[in-house]
């Protein structure tokens, strides 16, 4: 990854951790999920985010999850719930399994594997937002680790 290809990392995956409160102040509730704020006034803000976030996976060399969250990003659950939710379900498999074999970070796995087993408990946005964080928390490690490389 080169050192623009790590700034854009960085940035998107800083982003990405304010995604939910952009939600939240853009339509002033919580939703169920992030993919039902794609029938709101946050449509915009849901879609260039997944995008670029997809993005930044694929210039991380991380292509497999990027691919499958412009299919979530792309594929809205209204039109298209069924590819929507694979695509959604594949990439926070996927995503996790990468950062549980990342043997430098691969403690931030837990926290994402753990949430998803109180999502009964919880609203799918909550558990979202903990694997969204914990997936920008790594990517952000990860290009932290690769700035160092080309100092």
């Amino acid at each position: 990854m080169k050192r623009l290809g790590v700034f854009l990392n960085l940035i998107c995956s800083a982003a990405a951790l304010f995604l939910p409160l952009a939600l939240y102040l853009k339509t002033g509730i919580i939703k169920y999920s992030y993919s039902v704020y794609h029938n709101t006034e946050a449509t915009y803000i849901l879609l260039i985010s997944l995008l670029l976030l997809g993005l930044s996976y694929i210039i991380s060399d991380n292509i497999i999850s990027g691919v499958l969250l412009f299919g979530v990003a792309l594929f809205n659950t209204f039109d298209y719930e069924w590819t929507h939710n694979i695509f959604a379900g594949l990439f926070f498999i996927y995503t996790t399994y990468t950062i549980f074999k990342d043997k430098r970070f691969n403690y931030l796995a837990i926290p994402i594997v753990s949430a998803a087993f109180l999502i009964p408990a919880i609203t799918l946005f909550w558990f979202e937002t903990v694997a969204v964080g914990f997936f920008a928390t790594h990517s952000i490690l990860y290009s932290i680790k690769k700035l160092k490389i080309y100092k």
